[in-house]
Parts: structure tokens; C-alpha cells; sequence
């Protein structure tokens, strides 16, 4: 399985720019979810660390082939409503948007896959599609 790790952040400049990023706080930086991919004789398994983030910010797309887990915007609202409404005095958690791109196998069965959350892990699940047994193939002859 192919992934490619989308990212938002601007690049960095070396050194020159963690002046500013470490005296104003870095807002350029992107939290990537680490994950685990392994397979089996019947499916695929992608677990993403998704801890801090509800069901309702992550989703699961398929498109073309790409499978994409990515955290939709909405929670940057959400915290700021958060903020004003507890009085907040400081804030040090960072839950930024983000994007991670899988291409899938040619064997995936992309009309059965099943995502679950369970304890800050994203388990994806997908079956893979049986191929034919390659021995013995009886072709029958006739008009």
C-alpha cells in the first residue's frame, strides 16, 4: 500500500524562522497522525492516532483508488467558542487540521470498508477481494 502524507504547513527556512516561531509560537505547524498499516490473507488495516479529536472532526474519504483520513475545520470554531465560554487562560492544545492520503492495492474491495473509533486510535478496515484459486482450471470444449 502506497500512502502519500498531504501536508498544509509552509515550508521552513532553516534556523532563520525559529526565532519567530519559538518567541510568537509556531501556528505553521501541522500534526500528521502516525499510523500502522498491515495486512492479512482477507483485509488491509490502517490505524491512525487520532487522540483529541471526536468522530464528528475526522473523516474518511475514497476517491479514485486514494483512501484520505483528514480533520475537518470545524473544530477551530468549536475551540474558540470553547475558550470564550470557560474563560480560558492559557491554551496549549493544538488540534490543526490535517490530511493523510493512502492509494489502495488493486485487491482492496473498496465496497466493503469499515472505519471504527475506539480510544484515540481511527481502525480502518478493508477487505480484500478473493482471487481464484490458481490450480487446476477445467475449460470446457465445445461450439
Amino acid at each position: 500500500m502506497r500512502y502519500v502524507i498531504t501536508r498544509t504547513a509552509a515550508p521552513r527556512l532553516g534556523g532563520f524562522d525559529t526565532f519567530f516561531s519559538d518567541f510568537f509560537g509556531d501556528t505553521a505547524t501541522r500534526k500528521i497522525p502516525p499510523v500502522d498499516i498491515y495486512e492479512t490473507a482477507t483485509e488491509y488495516t490502517i490505524e491512525a492516532e487520532i487522540a483529541g479529536y471526536s468522530e464528528k472532526d475526522i473523516e474518511v474519504t475514497l476517491k479514485d483508488g486514494v483512501i484520505t483520513i483528514s480533520s475537518e475545520e470545524t473544530w477551530k470554531e468549536r475551540r474558540a467558542r470553547e475558550k470564550e465560554e470557560k474563560n480560558m487562560i492559557v491554551s496549549e492544545i493544538q488540534l490543526p487540521e490535517f490530511s493523510r492520503s493512502f492509494k489502495l492495492p488493486e485487491d482492496a474491495d473498496t465496497e466493503r470498508i469499515h472505519a471504527e473509533s475506539n480510544n484515540g486510535v481511527l481502525v480502518i478496515s478493508i477487505s480484500r477481494i478473493r482471487k481464484a484459486d490458481p490450480g487446476k482450471i477445467e475449460i470446457k470444449i465445445g461450439k
